[in-house]
């Protein structure tokens, strides 16, 4: 049994966190991913509202789940590492926590990098609402969200570099 060290991996969505997961992972071979987006934590009932500051919600969302699975790969790989989005920030994880890199991306990028992504099969009409509720609600949520999570990074990487680039910094000077 080794000690494993977990490594968080934390930045906006679409900001290239669970790339440079992957990445890191293909570069330690005794490793292990986890991805937050596996666990369904906005579908339960101790998810927060939307409108609720993010360092009041942060410990409301229920990621026992995640913390299982942490655990029972713990001391069976080197490095473990985890997309998760909250950092240190989320008390029932934040004691087993080595080491977080943030991943900074522009809101811009990140909005552009999501529609892509999670809307490339919905209408114009669908896009245009994702967007406008974004400008008008979303984009300050964002904004205070990553001025919380990235206070107590260890490592804040350009996620607008090529992912080798930012492998190379994280191995430099972090791991």
């Amino acid at each position: 049994m080794t000690n494993s060290k977990v490594v968080i991996v934390s930045g906006m969505g679409g900001s290239g966190k669970t790339t440079v997961v992957r990445e890191l992972a293909k570069n330690y071979t005794n490793s292990k991913c986890l991805f937050f987006d596996d666990y369904d934590i906005d579908v339960l009932p101790s998810t927060p509202s939307l409108y609720t500051p993010i360092q009041l919600a942060v410990n409301q969302y229920d990621i026992s789940a995640l913390l299982e699975d942490l655990k029972m790969a713990y001391g069976s790989y080197a490095y473990l590492f985890v997309d998760f989005p909250f950092g240190y920030k989320h008390k029932s994880i934040k004691a087993i926590i080595d080491k977080v890199i943030y991943v900074k991306t522009p809101l811009d990028i990140c909005f552009a990098r999501r529609l892509l992504r999670d809307f490339k099969d919905e209408t114009a009409s669908s896009i245009k609402s994702v967007t406008e509720h974004y400008l008008n609600f979303g984009r300050p949520i964002f904004i205070d969200y990553e001025n919380f999570v990235i206070q107590e990074a260890d490592l804040i990487v350009d996620g607008t570099l090529d992912i080798n680039t930012n492998i190379e910094i994280i191995k430099n000077n972090l791991l």
